[in-house]
């Protein structure tokens, strides 16, 4: 569980609510409430203070989510660029790491998978072993998923810092409040997105301060939603 999860389950046991009527009372899924106290779901600061305050707590913001307590995250300089390696160099790699693992991952392929993770331009970086539950990956269809190396601080403010890894599922419709990976402006890039009248999406960032994008939702093409951080020191 997360710090947040622990929290909001103790507020809730408390309060003598299941997580079906916890969910009810704050217009959320009962298995939304159940992923945000096992740590598996990523919220938002305005939507856990929600929760919180539905369950009577006091001051969330600087007692219950502990936000301050967090240790401080160093700033990391923006990773430096991937350079693919001449063809033959690549080739190589490949079959040495094809002739050292194969045997291995073939008796571990129902149990984990070598989930790709991609930089902003699409380029695959890096894989990493991710395990399978229920012939899933948090959800997603193993082939699927992938992860997603942040390229910079630009969403610091959401606790997502450069280098840091976001497992990404299939998604192709907005949903409100999430971090989302999506294409726009011709690159790849993970943004909160927020919802706005006319067809319109509001793609928030958060460095030194918060910003944000507001464009047509035609120009933003959705490619799935963020479910788990992996932090890279």
């Amino acid at each position: 569980m997360s710090r947040l999860g622990d929290t909001i389950r103790a507020a809730r046991l408390k309060a003598k609510l299941t997580e079906k009527a916890l969910g009810k009372k704050c217009g959320l899924a009962e298995s939304y409430i159940r992923d945000l106290e096992s740590g598996r779901k990523i919220v938002s600061d305005e939507q856990a203070q929600r929760i919180l305050k539905a369950l009577g707590v006091a001051n969330p913001v600087s007692t219950e989510l502990d936000v301050a307590a967090e240790p401080p995250v160093k700033l990391r300089p923006k990773p430096r660029a991937y350079v693919l390696p001449v063809e033959q160099q690549a080739e190589n790699a490949r079959r040495a790491e094809e002739e050292s693992s194969d045997a291995w991952l073939d008796a571990l392929g129902g149990v984990v998978k070598r989930v790709p993770v991609m930089a902003p331009d699409g380029l695959v970086i890096d894989h990493v072993l991710t395990p399978i539950v229920g012939g899933k990956i948090e959800g997603g269809a193993p082939d699927k998923v992938l992860y997603y190396r942040c390229p910079d601080d630009m969403l610091r403010g959401f606790r997502v810092h450069a280098g840091d890894l976001l497992l990404v599922v299939p998604a192709a419709k907005v949903e409100d409040g999430a971090l989302m990976l999506v294409e726009y402006r011709g690159e790849r890039t993970v943004r909160k997105l927020m919802k706005l009248d006319g067809n319109r999406i509001q793609l928030q960032a958060f460095d030194h301060e918060f910003t944000f994008d507001v464009a047509p939702a035609a120009e933003v093409k959705v490619l799935g939603r963020c479910v788990t951080l992996t932090r890279r020191i």
